[in-house]
């Protein structure tokens, strides 16, 4: 009886662990950057190199700019300098067909 139900446990703790297993591999996944603290002040354009957006995953819309330096700074998407950047950064990625 004892080694019966010692066998009905492992059995039961293998299932569970598996379930847990197959759970974490369809969990959404991590963003790779959220920003949390924002620049309060505009950035010079002359700096900035590149831009984009951070994941919908995270908790707050924001775009971090790079500047010269290396640097990532984040920054509100909400603020209307920060769409003026972001707006001359892709059109100034398109290219002119010849």
């Amino acid at each position: 009886m004892a080694k019966t139900a010692g066998v009905v446990c492992a059995l039961l703790l293998l299932l569970a662990a598996l379930c847990c297993q197959s759970l974490a591999q369809r969990a959404p996944a991590v963003p790779h950057k959220c920003c949390f603290k924002f620049q309060t002040r505009r950035i010079k354009r002359d700096n900035v190199v590149a831009c984009y957006p951070t994941s919908p995953e995270c908790p707050h819309e924001a775009v971090i700019f790079r500047v010269r330096s290396g640097k990532e700074i984040c920054t509100q998407a909400s603020r209307a300098w920060v769409r003026k950047y972001q707006q001359s950064f892709q059109v100034s990625s398109f290219s002119i067909p010849s």
